[in-house]
């Protein structure tokens, strides 16, 4: 299994976050992505200034948001981290989901077609093809992988027949099976070696020896997702139907701890990894069996700790070497 380390932008400072880069490297992480909030951080400029400070290590946006930007100056931006970090970059790109974008005062409209219209764009900024007015953008000198963040099924599928990956996000090991299916179908469908498209899964973790204190944490944090009506449905099709139903009567009535409590440990265990170090290890490995090929852990604050030093306790005892 691949094993990288993905940071939520909005909880760092920009400081902090591109100090972990030689850290994460150093420690034989194969990744360091970057999660972008349109209400919250730029993750492309993380990336590029990630890239300045490492030397081998992979990175890339998770997401870049495909409504806050013109195309042609993403395709820019990535050129640009390319020169520094040849090879080096995943462009992955996402919308985030419609309240968000509206509350950030953005217009939103069909996000399978902005990603088809954003890659397409993004394709002749990197091959170097005039756009507007005749001007001709400086290409990329190497290949810039596009990759999807997608959560519906068919989603998952538009990525296999047009992106270069996929990222998936608090999946269980059954929904990831049949997203990497429906990906993979689809390439294959439209002409493409499906084995060349990786996918990667990225799953919020949450370090502490004392059970109880990550599971807190872990709800906190889960609860947020499982309100929003996309990852409720997610969840609800992956058998928890019920936990989604009493989540959505309890946020009717303004009753946040009762949505909290009614996210099972067994969600829990199945979409993020918590606990003791041993007890994450062997998370890793069950979501191995199950077929995740790559992994990237999300580090997330436990009181009292921080972010930060969720992330630095992450590289001491998870790493790869």
């Amino acid at each position: 299994m691949r094993l990288g380390i993905t940071l939520w932008g909005f909880s760092l400072g920009y400081r902090e976050a591109v100090d972990l880069a030689p850290r994460v490297e150093e420690a034989g992480f194969q990744n360091l992505f970057m999660v972008e909030s349109p209400l919250g951080n730029d993750g492309v400029t993380t990336v590029a200034m990630m890239a300045a400070r490492t030397w081998r290590l992979l990175l890339g946006t998770n997401i870049a948001n495909v409504y806050v930007r013109h195309a042609r100056m993403l395709g820019n931006a990535a050129v640009a981290i390319d020169e520094v970090a040849p090879e080096r970059l995943i462009l992955g790109l996402g919308p985030n989901n419609r309240t968000m974008m509206t509350q950030a005062g953005f217009a939103w409209r069909d996000p399978r077609e902005v990603l088809q219209e954003t890659t397409a764009v993004l394709r002749a900024v990197f091959a170097g093809r005039p756009g507007p007015a005749h001007r001709t953008p400086r290409p990329a000198s190497h290949v810039i992988p596009i990759h999807w963040a997608g959560m519906a099924l068919e989603t998952c599928a538009a990525a296999g027949a047009l992106a270069d990956g996929l990222m998936l996000y608090l999946n269980t090991p059954a929904r990831y099976r049949r997203a990497v299916e429906r990906f993979r179908q689809a390439a294959t469908e439209a002409g493409r070696d499906a084995a060349r498209f990786p996918v990667s899964l990225l799953i919020p973790t949450f370090i502490h020896e004392h059970l109880p204190t990550a599971r807190q944490a872990a709800r906190e944090f889960l609860v947020q997702y499982a309100r929003w009506p996309h990852y409720a449905k997610t969840f609800a099709a992956s058998g928890y139907s019920r936990e989604m139903a009493q989540i959505a009567t309890a946020y009717a009535a303004g009753d946040l701890a009762t949505a909290m409590s009614a996210l099972s440990d067994a969600l829990l265990d199945e979409v993020l990894l918590l606990g003791s170090p041993s007890r994450i290890r062997e998370g890793i490995a069950r979501f191995a069996e199950a077929g995740v090929e790559w992994t990237t852990l999300g580090p997330q604050a436990v009181a009292p700790e921080s972010l930060t030093q969720q992330a630095q306790r992450m590289i001491a005892a998870l790493a790869p070497r």
